[in-house]
């Protein structure tokens, strides 16, 4: 069992924000990075999550992402929980990163598996024992084998768990069976957060304590409703909603251009948040600016929605 478990378990829609970085040099914009967290936090959700995949921290500096860290500490102010992103590939760095977050008053920390070169079991065993050993506050495990290609069975994230290292796993794979046998395989103590944004409504009814949701950047209210229905187990209000409020907007990001490439997802979001009049920056190039044919497919649906 978690070493934290008896405390109260992360739970709620945590949104993994953006970093706002200035289009004349790329340097983080502090005052855009402060008008995002105000954005989410009037817009009632229960956690964020800075400098984590939707924040870039692979564009950014461990000195970076320490200071985006800490800004967003003060920021929140302790009006909301925040879960500060320290993931990175080698375990020194990743207990520097997360000593850094807890200094800075982080809620607590969440740690993606290292990447590229996919640790094995005992590898990752001593990396998160490590992390384990230098904070205190609850250590989050992302887990998104698609983008890092370290892939944990579920009986290895649950021995990780009762063996007292994690506390709670952000999933990114949208499979409920999954949620359900991490549940039997541990307790009510470990929070199981969904971590994707097609079907929170079947995970979050069911097995999942979360939502880490990137889209609720740009929609934030929307998906904290749908998150709410779905905990209270209003099925046919959640799933109505879904439809009407969370499933319209998905295409914008996973359509391709007009040229056929691949969506810039961080730009819808980023260009997004400033037709709502929140200064949310640019992403650090190689991500595109977002193009003409997509920023018209943007509008359309924030008019739709009411928000421009």
């Amino acid at each position: 069992m978690s070493s934290v478990s008896k405390k109260k378990k992360p739970e709620g829609i945590f949104i993994p924000m953006v970093t706002p970085f200035r289009a004349s040099d790329e340097s983080v914009d502090f005052s855009g990075l402060k008008e995002v967290t105000e954005f989410l936090i009037q817009n009632g959700v229960d956690g964020i999550i800075p400098s984590g995949s939707t924040g870039e921290f692979v564009a950014m500096s461990h000195e970076e992402q320490k200071k985006v860290n800490a800004a967003v500490c003060e920021y929140a102010a302790g009006r909301v929980k925040v879960f500060c992103s320290t993931g990175a590939y080698r375990t020194c760095d990743a207990v520097d990163l997360s000593k850094s977050a807890e200094a800075a008053g982080a809620d607590g920390v969440m740690v993606v598996t290292p990447w590229y070169m996919a640790p094995n079991e005992e590898e990752l065993y001593e990396h998160y024992k490590a992390i384990r050993k230098a904070v205190s506050i609850p250590v989050m495990v992302y887990h998104n084998p698609y983008y890092s290609t370290c892939l944990m069975t579920d009986k290895f994230m649950a021995k990780l768990y009762n063996d007292g290292l994690i506390d709670a796993v952000k999933e990114r794979q949208a499979d409920v069976y999954r949620q359900q046998d991490l549940r039997a395989l541990t307790d009510d103590g470990f929070g199981i957060f969904y971590g994707y944004d097609i079907c929170p409504v079947e995970c979050v009814s069911m097995w999942a304590d979360g939502w880490v949701c990137g889209t609720g950047n740009l929609f934030p209210k929307e998906n904290k409703t749908v998150y709410d229905l779905a905990k209270t187990r209003q099925i046919p209000e959640a799933q109505k909603y879904h439809f009407e409020k969370i499933r319209p907007y998905l295409p914008l990001f996973t359509e391709n251009t007009a040229k056929g490439l691949p969506c810039p997802w961080l730009s819808v979001i980023k260009e997004g948040l400033k037709l709502r009049g929140v200064n949310a920056g640019v992403a650090r190039k190689p991500v595109m600016a977002l193009p003409d044919d997509m920023m018209a497919k943007l509008k359309k649906v924030l008019k739709e929605y009411g928000h421009i």
